[in-house]
């Protein structure tokens, strides 16, 4: 197997670096398309293995949530979490659920020209597994795609099947900032009712305390981020083959597909919310939201609340078209909406219930 590397000079080359911080995640998935359309004609791609020819490459990224091919964006991530501390947002080609990743997450490219998909699957993870156990960590491939260490994910992985190769890729959490994970990928409190693939949250932790804790030195060295990784380097490849820059600039022609707006936003645009809670002195409430990508376009109350006289017509029915009026066509944040709601008293129409109650029943987090 053959690392797979970049230019040298290529880090410096003004235009093609994402802001200045190093590639867009969708470079890496580029790449990865690349590589494997083009593993014929890379010198030196195969091994002594029948022939098989295999590349591997590891990368790192800004904080970055990407989504599975199928999932709906907007049901999967905090959006406006993600827009006020600058974590970008991308779509991949796989399927598989939401991952969040930064610079203490490190990416792991597989690549190979074998397409038995199980097969495939199966002996990269036993590889990266035992490449884990030979540091002394209690590691275990778990389920479908993951590896754990004492019980905790420590990676999660997707295939993705071109013609004539495969690709697999996936997370090697070292030191990721898990605040931001689980914030990032949470879109709210809702119980969310998506028309796309929700994601399935597991309980992680990074490999750096596990390896500092090392008593063998040979391996607590290997805490630090660059050494592990040509640690991993070192145990998977035998060689490195050096990109050109005109095979650069083919990858960066596959990474335009990935920034097309109308892939990102992805086919599944309608999904719909739940939000359930209690408001003192006034009832239990359901709101049901339905959006379209990142704007309300029904709203619906439900709940054991008492109706007053001002919304006896129609009851609360009437209450609900007093509502859609306002938020039909509303961006889904707080700020859009405590503005379409300005002026509007909702005490005048349910018990005790405040335009503040309400709103904090959507947005309020803690609660």
């Amino acid at each position: 197997m053959f690392q797979i590397s970049l230019p040298d000079k290529e880090v410096n080359s003004g235009a093609r670096i994402f802001g200045e911080q190093g590639r867009r995640l969708v470079f890496y998935l580029a790449m990865e398309e690349y590589v494997a359309s083009h593993l014929d004609e890379i010198p030196g791609g195969g091994d002594d293995r029948g022939g098989e020819k295999e590349a591997f490459f590891l990368w790192q990224v800004p904080p970055t949530v990407i989504f599975g091919r199928n999932q709906v964006m907007e049901a999967e991530v905090n959006m406006q979490y993600c827009k006020d501390n600058g974590v970008n947002l991308f779509r991949r080609k796989s399927g598989g659920g939401c991952v969040y990743s930064d610079w203490g997450n490190i990416m792991v490219s597989y690549i190979t020209d074998r397409t038995d998909v199980a097969f495939t699957f199966d002996r990269y993870l036993q590889r990266l597994t035992a490449a884990l156990c030979r540091l002394g960590l209690k590691a275990e491939r778990s389920g479908r795609n993951d590896v754990l260490v004492d019980g905790k994910k420590v990676s999660g992985n997707a295939f993705f099947l071109m013609p004539g190769s495969s690709v697999v890729h996936g997370t090697m959490l070292f030191d990721s900032d898990f605040e931001a994970l689980a914030t990032a990928i949470t879109p709210s409190r809702a119980k969310i009712k998506s028309k796309g693939v929700a994601s399935v949250r597991q309980h992680v932790a990074n490999l750096k305390e596990y390896i500092a804790a090392s008593d063998d030195p040979a391996v607590a060295r290997l805490a630090d981020i660059q050494e592990f990784k040509r640690y991993l380097l070192s145990f998977f490849c035998k060689g490195k083959i050096v990109l050109s820059e005109d095979q650069v600039r083919e990858i960066e022609k596959i990474e335009a597909t990935y920034l097309d707006p109308v892939f990102i936003e992805g086919r599944n645009s309608s999904f719909n919310l739940e939000f359930n809670g209690k408001i003192e002195g006034s009832g239990e409430f359901k709101l049901e939201m339905e959006l379209d990508k990142d704007k309300i376009s029904q709203v619906h109350l439900l709940g054991d609340y008492f109706v007053l006289d001002a919304a006896s017509d129609g009851g609360a029915a009437g209450l609900d078209k007093l509502l859609n009026d306002r938020l039909s066509g509303c961006v889904n944040s707080r700020e859009a909406v405590t503005a379409a709601l300005d002026g509007f008293d909702l005490g005048g129409y349910v018990l005790n219930l405040s335009t503040g109650n309400l709103i904090d029943l959507i947005y309020d987090k803690s609660k």
